[in-house]
């Protein structure tokens, strides 16, 4: 709206807090977290979210000198419920790590990770032919050419990731490692074209590794690597085929220390 002297005038009164804490239950253990919460009355943009959960959570232990272990949550919910809009969503994600040494000579790495990105928004469109199963939208909720359609518009994609890495140095000159990694996603979304696929919403890709080196001399040596590249995606065919692609990559070199 426009004041008496003519300029916009768009009053938004936002109430926030947060609250930390920071413990440590054991010398070798220690715990941080957050929560923090805020809700507007109004939102310049129809889209901008009114108001906000934020949760945050982490943690590392250490044994001796012998093992690491840390661990993360993160929870951002969001949310502006107002008419014909309906907008949510939230960004979730949580991790655990463990990196052991055994001795000089040999060290392990591994990981686990969880994400989810959701958001649902009420959302109009038109489409000719009419999808199956499309709702004609209420006239105050679209404005828009030809016949439009509601839609509860949503996106979500829940992804999981892994690693491992082992490393060995069991003779002086020789050094050695492999590992592996993936990442899956088994995501879903609204389709109203009916000529949508998924695509890398249902899709998995993973990367073996393996790397050996011999050193020849002081700060010189032979270096050998192997990587696979391997990426599917797992939904049924539709208009296009799902795509699949491999690959393996060799690399053999000189390595140099200074």
């Amino acid at each position: 709206r426009r004041d008496v002297n003519g300029t916009d005038d768009y009053p938004i009164n936002q109430n926030s807090g947060i609250l930390g804490v920071d413990l440590a239950p054991a010398p070798e253990w220690k715990i941080f977290g957050n929560i923090e919460a805020a809700y507007a009355d109004n939102s310049y943009l129809q889209l901008k979210p009114r108001h906000f959960q934020h949760y945050q959570l982490r943690s590392i232990y250490r044994y001796k000198s012998l093992a690491t272990v840390s661990g993360s949550f993160d929870d951002l919910e969001r949310r502006n419920d107002v008419l014909y809009l309906n907008h949510l969503d939230h960004v979730r994600s949580g991790s655990i790590s463990v990196e052991a040494v055994a001795n000089t000579h040999v060290n392990l790495n591994a990981s686990y990770g969880y994400m989810d990105f959701f958001t649902r928004t009420d959302e109009c469109y038109t489409a000719t032919p009419a999808p199956l199963n499309a709702i004609p939208a209420p006239s105050p909720a679209c404005q828009q050419n030809g016949t439009p359609y509601l839609a509860d518009g949503y996106y979500d994609s829940p992804t999981q990731n892994g690693m491992f890495g082992f490393n060995v140095s069991a003779m002086k000159r020789l050094k050695a490692g492999l590992g592996y990694q993936i990442t899956a996603v088994n995501g879903t979304t609204n389709a109203i074209n009916p000529r949508q696929v998924p695509g890398s919403l249902q899709s998995t890709y993973q990367t073996p590794y393996a790397n050996v080196m011999w050193t020849l001399s002081e700060g010189w040596g032979l270096l050998g690597n192997w990587n696979y590249y391997g990426y599917g995606e797992g939904a049924p065919a539709g208009p296009t085929q799902p795509r699949i692609f491999h690959g393996n990559v060799y690399t053999l070199g000189v390595h140099y220390e200074f």
